[in-house]
């Protein structure tokens, strides 16, 4: 019989909708770095306190309110403690060309988390992720998309596929990516570059602080400013950590990127679905993950 083909690399390939709403934030990076002054600067600065008799003493950067840190200091700071957080829920929008993808992640560092991604013209999936082991479902949208490309199978793709999870082990071909999508390292980015970005205050000006205000409940203060390729719009809490709790980039060329962030150090529920909607490689003769002849 003829083979049945179906690309499951899209599931995982679904996580580029949240990666790149990530890298068009990633857009600071190189005006972080650019804007960071060099050692000459720094000689200079203390020659000339030296020469007002009293050499200057800069404050560390953890001794100044949140408040009476630049913009820019505050944004970065916003999104190296949300993303460095031991687990994060991440709501993601992006509008662009391609239509409007929806992300809702609730992940952890050790890369555990619990996900539904939606791409315009595929439908959605739901993920289940654990350490070595995962759990993956279709919505509706995407069984139908499944049997456009394959309607001569409509019948069986709804009998076995439809309203049931496919279990993924580690020892499956294509299974690690799988099984690291939520502790990528473009992902988590974030922690690396923003680590150093700024940490002596050579921040750029491309950015202002609104008047404080609440967002679901929580304190924060705006940030808003253009880098010459996108606008900016986001709220840093003010009270307790810093997280970044909401975020806009509005792109002209690669659309729109709305974030919310929530659930700082809420830990990961990972629970499996009830056995008698889950399926592995060998149970069904139609497998959206893989390539089954039936």
């Amino acid at each position: 019989m003829k083979p049945v083909r179906w690309h499951a690399a899209l599931a995982v390939s679904m996580t580029g909708v949240l990666l790149t709403g990530c890298a068009q934030t990633t857009l600071f990076k190189a005006q972080a770095r650019e804007s960071r002054p060099d050692d000459s600067t720094v000689v200079l600065s203390e020659a000339a306190a030296e020469e007002d008799g009293e050499p200057e003493t800069p404050d560390a950067p953890e001794d100044i309110p949140l408040l009476d840190r630049p913009a820019e200091e505050i944004f970065f700071l916003g999104l190296q403690t949300a993303f460095g957080a031991d687990s994060l829920r991440a709501v993601m929008v992006i509008d662009d060309q391609d239509g409007l993808s929806e992300v809702d992640m609730h992940y952890d560092l050790s890369g555990r988390c619990v996900a539904t991604f939606t791409e315009p013209g595929y439908g959605g999936m739901e993920f289940i992720i654990g350490e070595d082991e995962a759990w993956i479902r279709p919505d509706d949208e995407f069984v139908e998309t499944m049997i456009a490309a394959e309607p001569e199978w409509a019948d069986l793709i709804r009998q076995q596929i439809d309203g049931r999870y496919r279990h993924v082990t580690a020892d499956e071909p294509g299974a690690d990516e799988l099984l690291t999508m939520c502790r990528s390292d473009e992902f988590l980015d974030f922690v690396d570059v923003l680590n150093g970005a700024g940490a002596d205050g050579g921040y750029g000006r491309w950015a202002d602080k609104g008047e404080p205000t609440t967002h679901e409940g929580d304190e924060v203060i705006p940030i808003d400013g253009n880098d010459g390729d996108s606008w900016i719009s986001a709220l840093v809490a003010t009270e307790g950590e810093p997280y970044m709790r909401h975020l806009l980039v509005d792109s002209e060329s690669e659309g729109i990127m709305e974030m919310w962030m929530s659930d700082f150090g809420v830990p990961v529920e990972i629970e499996a679905p009830p056995q008698e909607l889950v399926y592995g490689p060998d149970d069904l003769l139609f497998d959206f993950f893989g390539e089954l002849y039936v």
